[in-house]
């Protein structure tokens, strides 16, 4: 009688791997290219900004030159209503540009402290154990909300956050661990004050 022996048992068969090396390169590649469009937008987009607010202060220095000179021929003359209409013409428009250039100031602030630089930084500490899925940025605060694989991950992945320059020193009023309907682990930080230079 013949016995048979396998030697090439169920452990030294070849495993299936999720994600070969090309895959995962090509997965980073798109990632990155991805940051570096969305980098660009925002340059494009202040650029836009600045030029909008270089010709508002242009506009405004005209407009504060033709206000100085009608203040001055008042001055020197008796009060014409002709003359105190398009003065207050003049104040009204001063005004509304002063509060444009105000909050073309504040936005231009606001991308100068950058989205590339952030978007940048998120990729740089990027972390194999949790995937961001939204980013909020308004009015110099930041809220970020992802998947993670555990409670302690998010920490650990928060005290990278010194090792970058646009998320060095940022406070969270807030950190949320919950499990979603598919029993996986979300997380929400809120409320990360932008500083001020």
């Amino acid at each position: 009688m013949k016995r048979q022996l396998n030697l090439y048992s169920a452990e030294y068969r070849p495993k299936r791997q999720w994600a070969s090396l090309n895959q995962m390169v090509l997965a980073w590649s798109v990632a990155l290219l991805g940051v570096l469009l969305v980098g660009g937008g925002y340059e494009w987009q202040q650029r836009r900004v600045s030029q909008a607010l270089a010709q508002t202060q242009i506009e405004l220095e005209r407009q504060q030159g033709d206000a100085q000179r009608l203040d001055s021929a008042l001055a020197q003359h008796q009060a014409d209503p002709l003359l105190q209409q398009q003065l207050a013409a003049l104040e009204e428009d001063v005004a509304a540009k002063n509060e444009l250039l105000r909050q073309l100031s504040s936005l231009s602030l606001q991308k100068d402290q950058g989205y590339a630089e952030l978007m940048a930084d998120l990729a740089r500490i990027r972390s194999p154990h949790l995937s961001l899925q939204r980013i909020e940025i308004n009015q110099g605060h930041i809220n970020l909300s992802g998947l993670a694989d555990s409670s302690e991950d998010v920490p650990a992945w928060v005290n990278r956050f010194k090792q970058t320059p646009s998320l060095a020193g940022k406070q969270f009023g807030e950190l949320t661990l919950m499990r979603d309907k598919e029993g996986q682990l979300v997380f929400q930080l809120g409320a990360v004050a932008r500083e001020k230079s």
